[in-house]
Formats: C-alpha cells, sequence, structure tokens
C-alpha cells in the first residue's frame, strides 16, 4: 500500500514539474524547446524510478492540462506529440541495437511532420517559422541525435552516480 501511495505521490510531483517547466516555456517563449527538452528530462526520472504504466499516465496529464491551460500551445504540442513519451519508447527502442538509431530518426520525423503540420493548421504559426523543408529536416535531425545522446548520458549519469546517493530507490522497493 504504501509503495503505491509514494509512486502516486511522485507522480503527481513529476506532473507539477513538467506543467512548471512547459509554462515557463509557454511565458518565456524563445525557451519553450529547451523547457519541453527539460520535460522531457524529467520524464526520465518517472520512467526509472516509477515505471510501469505511471509514466504513461503522467505524460496524459501533462499533455492534457498543458494543452488545456497554458497560454503558448507549441511547447505543449511538442511535449504531447514527441518529448513527453519519447523517454518511454526510447526504452524499448534501445533493446533493439541494430536498428535503435533506424527507428528512432523515423519515429521522430514523423512526429516532426506531426508537429509542423498541426502548428501551422491549429495553432497558426506562421509557415515562415516553420515549414516541411530540407533545412527544417536537416537542423532538427541534427538537434534530436544530440537530444538523445545527451538524454543517454543523463540517465547513466542518474543510475551510476546519482540514484544511490539520493536514496529514492531504495523508497520504491
Amino acid at each position: 500500500m504504501k509503495k503505491n501511495t509514494y509512486r502516486i505521490a511522485l507522480s503527481a510531483l513529476i506532473c507539477a514539474l513538467c506543467i512548471i517547466s512547459l509554462l515557463m516555456g509557454s511565458v518565456i517563449t524563445f525557451l519553450d524547446l529547451s523547457l519541453c527538452a527539460i520535460a522531457s528530462g524529467i520524464m526520465v526520472f518517472s520512467v526509472i524510478e516509477i515505471g510501469g504504466f505511471y509514466p504513461w499516465l503522467i505524460w496524459a496529464a501533462v499533455s492534457l492540462l498543458s494543452l488545456l491551460l497554458l497560454p503558448d500551445k507549441f511547447g505543449a504540442l511538442v511535449f504531447f506529440l514527441f518529448a513527453g513519451y519519447y523517454p518511454m519508447l526510447k526504452r524499448y527502442i534501445e533493446m533493439l541495437p541494430k536498428f535503435a538509431y533506424f527507428l528512432k530518426l523515423i519515429i521522430f520525423n514523423l512526429c516532426l511532420s506531426c508537429i509542423i503540420f498541426l502548428s501551422n493548421k491549429i495553432l497558426g504559426i506562421p509557415k515562415t517559422e516553420i515549414t516541411f523543408s530540407i533545412p527544417v529536416y536537416l537542423i532538427c535531425n541534427f538537434l534530436f541525435i544530440l537530444y538523445d545522446i545527451s538524454l543517454t548520458r543523463m540517465i547513466t549519469f542518474y543510475i551510476f552516480k546519482l540514484r544511490d546517493r539520493l536514496g529514492i530507490s531504495k523508497r520504491m522497493h
């Protein structure tokens, strides 16, 4: 019983931190993608420490609340369509080492296409700012590779250096 209560409380805390991060990105619009990446990093913590279906519930709650409540929806849209659930997918994709980067790039480019389409059609972002073009895709793919490498290093650092020092994992088991 205590484990489930702890997981629910930790999930609520992670939801709050993600929404605060996305809210700051919504208010300071030039940091929207950076703070969306930070929210994604917070989601990694939920995958490692809580596991199960909880990270998916956190992603759904944060996505819904941020899409409904935030003044600028672009960061919320990116979180909903990619950054929020990518840490959960990353875990499974990397179990297929031969195809991992190929799958990651396919998923990212599909998500990027959806983000561009929906940001133009629903959010009304002008096509001059974000459009379907080769330079946009090349830059975004390069940034995605940096993001994925950074996420892997953050996960490694957390598991091997911080996890035992923080003592969070002892409460979960």
